[in-house]
């Protein structure tokens, strides 16, 4: 039986969720941050019970946006664009065995089209990686 990695299936199971207040507080406390409006990563290296290489939790705040309904679809939307875009992270993780949480958080004002989370997230991410890549040497 072959068992199945985080990264089948391009999947965002339940494993790479952070949900631990403890991991949250301590990521905010002392973790490091990337911002590129509208998005800001705050990330830590650290290590997680998971099987996974990261965790990420996504937050849309409620003082910007009252409706649920729109904060949910913006979180929606940039889980569905990290679930594509997460593949070079966790091979870089995985081929340096770290792990780490992340904690993306949408900071822009208003209710952005998909493209602009899209493009925004996956600059995000890059330069995630080149951050990974001093603190790893």
């Amino acid at each position: 039986m072959i068992q199945k990695t985080a990264l089948s299936g391009n999947r965002f199971s339940k494993n790479e969720r952070l949900s631990s207040r403890k991991l949250i507080t301590e990521l905010f406390e002392t973790g490091k941050s990337i911002h590129l409006h509208p998005i800001r990563l705050t990330w830590q290296m650290t290590v997680v019970d998971s099987g996974s290489p990261v965790q990420a939790a996504f937050s849309v705040p409620a003082k910007t946006f009252r409706s649920a309904v729109d904060r949910n679809r913006i979180k929606r939307q940039m889980k569905e664009v990290y679930r594509k875009n997460k593949s070079s992270v966790y091979r870089l993780l995985e081929q340096h065995r770290k792990q780490c949480v992340l904690m993306i958080v949408y900071t822009g004002k208003a209710m952005p089209a998909f493209e602009e989370i899209e493009h925004k997230l996956k600059l995000t991410l890059l330069r995630l990686e080149d951050d990974f890549k001093k603190n790893i040497q």
